[in-house]
């Protein structure tokens, strides 16, 4: 099983593919400086570029000035609005021009002409490059009056959104050649120095992860040739001397191993076994420890457990609980003419009783002696006076056979518990207000609150004549909170 275990994990990295790391580790690397210098090159480049458009615009603004007023003039001194309108067409052939307009100095705007909106947009990047939105005035003076005389105005809005996109366009072209270039380059990089040297160093690895030391029954093979005497070669060497010693010592190793396989499987089995043995052994205890015997109902342990945790949840959510306690009548008398086994008779009755009546989400359980109680989780105290008075009324009509006779009893209840925010609205203010100061209280025994209310209630259904249920006086509830000990 051993030997088989090794071939395994041999024959499993014999099957990876050896150098494809190496080869992406080189490739990236490659890729990273290619694309870094590249970067470098589009910077310079696009810093030149932004240069030379930044002239042209300049020149070719300048260029139309010169040229255009000249027309100007004329057409402001001969009034020739046709000759205005080709003026203006043949300067808006230039994009870079938004809207000419043509003043006079005595009549205000003679000619205007603009593109359309949104035809050349204006971006952020035409305000950082080249100055944004401009507006050029030229004055137009007639140089035949003497002084020469400004007749008007020719007023020109520049926007250099299209050199913005012309540079952009090349920035683009430029950064897509530069990246192709340095990919290519990186990829030659990579073939070179994968096939000079990182390929010798594969072909070694993949000769030690092939090459199988712990099998003896064949000879070690001989590592790849190199041409170059260098230091993959002598790692080869040392490989070969490696494996032969690797070869011995596992060898000895198993033989060492198998046998303390063979004891550790039986110790395991044993040490399986025991644990076994103890959880079923725990698991029965711990029944033992929260179940009656006689009855099979959670004893007063598991119960007030239970309780604690219907408290909790009240106190965090506010849903209610309610708790009952009961305890038969007369049950010394019944014990001392029918004898004991006659009131065990009677209990385990009792308890099936309750079985057979509460819900599956209610916890019964017998407290000691003659005395029992049930949790009713998320019941407000008018179902459980309720419930208490159909079990009282259930184990009225009840009997138990026993001998030749029929053994009837009763039971007195007491019942108390923690309404909801609904249910407080039921009680008198002064008692919810009380039951508040109980819920926001710290270090509080409510569990020992609720067992003494509902022992006090059950006490007064009995000397009040017995066989009857009693609601706790919940007036008197912080009476309660510092008289009781935190075990009940």
């Amino acid at each position: 099983m051993a030997r088989e275990s090794d071939e395994k994990h041999f024959d499993d990295l014999a099957g990876m593919r050896l150098g494809s790391t190496i080869a992406a580790r080189q490739l990236k690397y490659s890729l990273f400086l290619a694309v870094a210098l590249g970067l470098i090159i589009v910077a310079i480049r696009g810093y030149q570029d932004y240069l030379w458009l930044e002239g042209v615009y300049q020149q070719s603004n300048q260029r139309i000035f010169s040229s255009s007023a000249p027309v100007a003039t004329e057409v402001m001194i001969k009034r020739d609005r046709e000759l205005a309108d080709i003026m203006v067409r043949g300067m808006l052939n230039n994009r870079s021009i938004a809207r000419v307009i043509l003043t006079n100095a005595d009549d205000g705007i003679f000619f205007e002409l603009k593109r359309p909106a949104g035809e050349i947009p204006v971006s952020r990047w035409a305000e950082k490059m080249f100055g944004g939105l401009q507006t050029i005035t030229v004055p137009v003076r007639d140089p035949e009056r003497k002084p020469v005389t400004t007749i008007g105005e020719m007023v020109i809005e520049l926007n250099p959104q299209v050199y913005v996109d012309a540079y952009m366009t090349r920035l683009s072209w430029s950064f897509l050649a530069t990246m192709v270039l340095a990919a290519v380059m990186a990829l030659c990089f990579a073939a070179m120095s994968y096939f000079v040297f990182s390929r010798p160093v594969i072909r070694l690895g993949n000769y030690i992860v092939n090459a199988d030391p712990t099998d003896d029954s064949r000879p070690l093979q001989m590592p790849p040739e190199h041409r170059h005497d260098d230091e993959v070669q002598l790692l080869g060497s040392v490989t070969v001397g490696l494996f032969g010693m690797i070869r011995k010592q596992i060898g000895e190793l198993r033989r060492a191993r198998d046998e303390l396989q063979n004891a550790n499987i039986t110790l395991e089995e044993r040490v399986a076994l025991r644990t076994e043995e103890l959880n079923s052994a725990m698991q029965k205890l711990e029944v033992l420890a929260s179940t009656d015997p006689l009855t099979g109902l959670p004893n007063r342990r598991a119960f007030l457990g239970r309780l604690e945790d219907a408290v909790a949840v009240w106190r965090r959510r506010g849903t209610p609980v309610s708790f009952i306690l009961l305890d038969i009548d007369r049950f010394k008398a019944l014990n001392d003419t029918y004898g004991h086994q006659a009131g065990d008779a009677v209990l385990v009755a009792l308890a099936d009783t309750l079985r057979t009546t509460l819900r599956s989400i209610d916890i019964p359980a017998r407290m000691g002696g003659e005395e029992f109680a049930v949790l009713l989780p998320g019941e407000e105290l008018q179902g459980a006076m309720i419930l208490a008075e159909r079990l009282r009324k259930g184990l009225e009509q009840n009997s138990v056979d026993y001998g030749a006779s029929k053994l009837s009893f009763t039971s007195s209840f007491g019942v108390s518990g923690l309404p909801s925010a609904k249910g407080m609205a039921e009680f008198d203010p002064d008692v919810a207000a009380q039951f508040d100061v109980l819920r926001n209280s710290e270090n509080t025994d409510i569990p020992g609150i609720l067992y003494s209310l509902a022992d006090h209630a059950l006490y007064d259904a009995k000397a009040t004549g017995r066989n009857r249920c009693k609601l706790a006086d919940f007036s008197t509830l912080l009476e309660f909170k510092d008289q009781l000990p935190s075990d009940i």
